[in-house]
């Protein structure tokens, strides 16, 4: 048995990281000698897994040593480097240290849905060669997607220190993931565990909605919502007349969702290019939902943007009308965009404010009603 070197039970067996890392090293020798925690950096993200810090020390015996390749992602240049060190000794055991990433689910899952580990080892495993865009890769995982080891991708410029042209950049990178899946839903068809907001899995996110509001009428908080009696009506209307608002988004082209995609989900690495994590949310919709996302938390988590919404909303219609060469009048656009923000909103953000403690609801209230509130009840109020 290796050395755990820590208190903190891993929880995956030995023998699954250890076959795991001989794919991934290409050396059927490898044997793992010792496993550490190590600190780790937690972008600040809402999510549904936690992230803990691991390295592994292997010996790879003189056979496999000739053998060994690198089928990492991963640029081979300095991020390369950190993550991996190698010392020799006269017998010719080779020593090499990793620095990986150990992942699993926290919180609960709604009844009819797939678990969120279960999507993102769905992902790694079975669409990460097709994205265009980077991923971790894979070293090891639970098939329930009850946890997962894969490699730690160390951020060069943290979420908050973006610049315009880094927001702009990802922004293609997502015009770039949508167009590479637009109106394949049938081709998509295929894996189960990937979320189906608007058709399959609608009538769970509505209920759920529902009973957000019941708590919040209940526990007589967040008051910026329970207590006004106008606001309750129009969430009432808004939850009873789901099917209006998700009609534009079904007729709109549907494309692959990562479903989480903003800066503290991407990570810029040294050499410019960005790795995009956590796929537990991903599903099949519009792109306009994914695009939602990403000027919504944006500014939510850092408030002042180095670049407009207008600009990002801008830089992403422009990309996906030269390809796959869909565009849309000023008009039909904002038709959409209110229903995706309605949808949204009733999807994952009555949920979050029916459970938010009272504190975080008075930090943040500007934001809360800037980003959130103010805007939903204005589309509402015009569409509905």
């Amino acid at each position: 048995m290796p050395e755990t070197g820590d208190s903190h039970p891993w929880p995956f067996p030995v023998s699954e990281l250890t076959a795991g890392l001989r794919r991934y090293v290409g050396a059927p020798s490898l044997r793992v000698k010792r496993l550490w925690e190590e600190p780790l950096v937690r972008r600040s993200a809402t999510g549904d897994l936690r992230a803990l810090g691991v390295e592994v020390e292997i010996e790879v015996k003189p056979e496999a040593k000739a053998k060994t390749k690198f089928k990492s992602q991963r640029p081979k240049s300095k991020t390369h480097k950190d993550a991996e060190s190698r010392t020799g000794t006269a017998t010719g055991i080779e020593t090499r240290t990793f620095n990986f990433v150990v992942k699993e689910p926290v919180g609960t899952t709604r009844a009819g849905l797939a678990g969120v580990g279960l999507r993102e080892v769905g992902v790694y495993r079975s669409l990460a060669p097709q994205l265009p865009v980077l991923t971790p890769q894979l070293i090891a995982a639970d098939s329930t997607g009850a946890w997962l080891v894969m490699e730690n991708l160390p951020a060069s410029r943290a979420p908050n220190a973006w610049t315009a042209d880094d927001y702009k950049a990802a922004i293609k990178d997502l015009a770039r993931l949508h167009d590479c899946f637009w109106s394949l839903q049938e081709d998509l068809s295929i894996y189960p565990w990937m979320g189906r907001p608007l058709t399959t899995d609608f009538q769970i996110h509505v209920v759920a909605a529902a009973a957000a509001v019941e708590k919040i009428v209940f526990q007589s908080a967040p008051a910026v919502i329970a207590g006004s009696a106008e606001r309750l009506e129009a969430l009432a209307r808004l939850i009873g007349e789901a099917e209006r608002v998700v009609a534009p988004l079904r007729a709109a082209p549907q494309t692959l969702l990562h479903g989480d995609y903003w800066p503290g989900n991407i990570s810029l690495l040294a050499d410019g290019r960005r790795t995009v994590l956590d796929w537990q949310l991903i599903g099949l919709g519009p792109g306009v939902l994914d695009l939602l996302v990403f000027v919504n938390h944006s500014r939510w988590w850092f408030s002042e943007l180095p670049v407009s919404p207008a600009d990002l909303i801008a830089e992403y219609r422009r990309t996906i009308a030269v390809s796959p060469g869909c565009s849309w009048p000023d008009v039909d656009w904002d038709i959409l965009w209110d229903h995706a923000l309605m949808w949204r909103f009733t999807q994952q953000w009555l949920d979050l404010l029916a459970a938010m403690p009272p504190a975080l609801v008075e930090a943040r209230a500007v934001l809360l009603e800037e980003v959130w509130l103010t805007p939903v009840m204005e589309a509402i109020e015009r569409r509905l």
